[in-house]
């Protein structure tokens, strides 16, 4: 299985976005996912990245 980066937070299936919530910490999941290309949007990320990924866009924010 390849590694998914999310191209919102960089955050991947090893690290993932850590939420506190009155019943505990909580890790993302991915809303949106291409194994083969390795990417996808995390759910911590906002809907803007969901809107990035629909429209067609791979680039990880903040890479150049």
């Amino acid at each position: 299985m390849k590694l998914a980066t999310c191209i919102g937070c960089a955050c991947d299936d090893d690290h993932a976005c850590v939420t506190q919530r009155e019943d505990g910490e909580w890790g993302c999941h991915w809303v949106r996912l291409d194994r083969d290309a390795g990417l996808g949007v995390c759910s911590a990320c906002p809907g803007s990245d969901v809107a990035r990924w629909d429209a067609g866009e791979r680039r990880i924010r903040g890479d150049a």
